[in-house]
């Protein structure tokens, strides 16, 4: 009998295994710390290394980049519109080694720093490559790790839009007998709160829908919407007479073709508690906002002091 000889062989590439993946998307709520995504790079080949050969005795170190001009050419190939992550948003480790020894350069940390940077509820498309590899005769495969990253938000950490520049540009019917700077639509967007746009009831009080369109003089991701109850003898008007039960948020880019974003059920109304903000159930990028009341507590007219946008 004759003993079989083990080959010798070293390693024959470096590839990072999300790449074989697809998309890896990521979902986390925006902080102050950065989210951190992880990616690596991994030999092929189980006796890698061995004591002889090019490869013998030696670290490999892998070298990687942020691909941004592959977003296009995915999109492109996919039918997709993913957005790059804006730059500033995103720490890529440019280097990472595989020691003597080891298969893996185990995970490496993407830090995703999303606070003040980037939209919530957006998704962002940031590539990862394998730009070289160095310290070995390997090649590569499997190069790029396609990350989409998507943050949320709280209602609390929103901060609505500057509304100076804002103009009606539409309304079902307004109340100018109210006097005073009440009962016009544009009341709902002065930042007043002492001020509300009131649907028409004098001399005939039509009933829901009542509606109002926003003009944000600029096309905006919008978020969410807040609603303000009509301040009415010292605090916020908690009678239910007028008040907006249900909402339905509708957006659009033309004043022309609408999306429905948010449908609004059962609004509350408590005392001492002015504000009632609600986030849209898809993100959209819009000019205009038409907030429409569908159903009024205990009449036929409505009221809306402040509208807010985020």
């Amino acid at each position: 009998m004759t003993a079989c000889k083990k080959d010798n062989h070293t390693a024959k590439a470096v590839y990072m295994p999300q790449a074989g993946n697809g998309i890896v998307k990521e979902s986390f709520a925006i902080a102050d710390t950065p989210f951190i995504v992880s990616y690596s790079a991994v030999i092929v080949g189980s006796d890698y290394p061995t004591v002889s050969g090019a490869n013998a005795g030696n670290d490999i170190t892998v070298h990687f980049k942020a691909d941004t001009s592959l977003v296009a050419k995915f999109n492109e190939e996919n039918g997709t519109t993913y957005p790059l992550l804006p730059a500033g948003s995103y720490e890529v480790q440019a280097t990472a080694t595989i020691p003597k020894g080891a298969t893996s350069t185990g995970n490496i940390p993407l830090k995703i720093i999303a606070k003040d940077r980037i939209s919530p509820f957006q998704d962002y498309m940031i590539p990862v490559s394998i730009e070289s590899i160095s310290g070995a005769a390997v090649s590569a495969y499997q190069q790029t790790t396609y990350f989409v990253v998507n943050g949320t938000a709280d209602l609390a950490s929103m901060q609505p839009y500057d509304e100076s520049g804002w103009s009606i540009a539409g309304f079902s019917t307004e109340e100018p007998a109210e006097g005073g700077g009440n009962g016009l639509a544009k009341a709902a967007i002065d930042g007043d709160p002492g001020t509300f746009w009131n649907s028409k009831w004098s001399g005939g009080e039509p009933g829901p829908p009542h509606y109002i369109i926003i003009d944000m003089g600029e096309i905006k991701p919008v978020h969410g919407i807040g609603i303000m109850d009509r301040y009415f003898e010292g605090d916020w008007q908690t009678d239910g007479h007028g008040q907006p039960q249900d909402v339905t948020v509708s957006v659009s880019t033309d004043n022309s073709t609408w999306d429905d974003v948010a449908a609004i059920k059962d609004m509350p109304h408590d005392a001492g508690q002015p504000w009632y903000k609600y986030f849209v159930s898809t993100l959209k990028q819009a000019r205009y906002v038409k907030v429409t009341v569908t159903k009024v507590y205990a009449t036929s007219s409505t009221n809306i002091a402040e509208v807010q946008i985020f």
